[in-house]
This record gives C-alpha cells, sequence and structure tokens, in this order.
C-alpha cells in the first residue's frame, strides 16, 4: 500500500474511532469525552486528503473503513435525536422556553406538570 493510501486509511479510521468516542460520551453522557470527540472529528476531517489516485486495493480498503465509519455516524445521529428529544420533553414539562431550532409553541406551554409519585 502507498503511503497515500496508508493515511488515507488511518483518517478514515480516526474518523471511527472519533465517532464511536462521540456516541458513547452521548450514551453516558459525559460532555468533557463529547467537547473531546468533537476536535478529534475535526482533526480527522483535516487529514482526509483527494483518493482519486488510490489504487484499487486502497479504494477497496478505505471503502471498507467507511462502511464501518457509517454504522458509528448512524449511532451519533439516533443519540443526538433521542438526546434532543428527551431535552425538549424536560424543557416542555417544566414550561420552558424552547431548546434547539425553532419550533412552534408545545402543548404543555403555560402549563405545569405534577410529578409527585
Amino acid at each position: 500500500m502507498s503511503e497515500q493510501g496508508t493515511r488515507a486509511v488511518a483518517a478514515v479510521t480516526r474518523l471511527r474511532a472519533a465517532l464511536e468516542q462521540t456516541a458513547a460520551a452521548m450514551a453516558r453522557p459525559h460532555l468533557e469525552t463529547l467537547l473531546a470527540g468533537e476536535s478529534e472529528i475535526e482533526g480527522a476531517l483535516a487529514d482526509l486528503t483527494v483518493m482519486d489516485s488510490l489504487s484499487t486495493e486502497e479504494q477497496h480498503a478505505v471503502r471498507v473503513e467507511v462502511d464501518k465509519t457509517r454504522g458509528a455516524l448512524v449511532r451519533c445521529q439516533r443519540l443526538g435525536h433521542a438526546l434532543d428529544h428527551f431535552v425538549g420533553i424536560s424543557l416542555e414539562a417544566q414550561g420552558r422556553g424552547e431548546y434547539g431550532p425553532r419550533r412552534t409553541a408545545s402543548s404543555y406551554a403555560g402549563q405545569a406538570l405534577d410529578a409527585r409519585v
């Protein structure tokens, strides 16, 4: 494998590891790890090179790693949506304002929720 091929596979592997770190940080939640994962993702993306000149073997190796990376990205997306939904419901239940992108008025607006057991 050429130096460019090795660097391309390493960059995609690094991106996958950063996405897995980010997903793990969202799952448990751990803010410091989440922020560290963000900077790792930026670094890995910056290391990605133009892959037009890779051999067929190198392209295959990169493609295998990209497929693994796609799984980590899907996990991050699902955890992010779940976390966004959880925070939105929590704020609605507390009668607080919106969170995230502007949305229509919540169904709980101006109401209190009695959650005593």
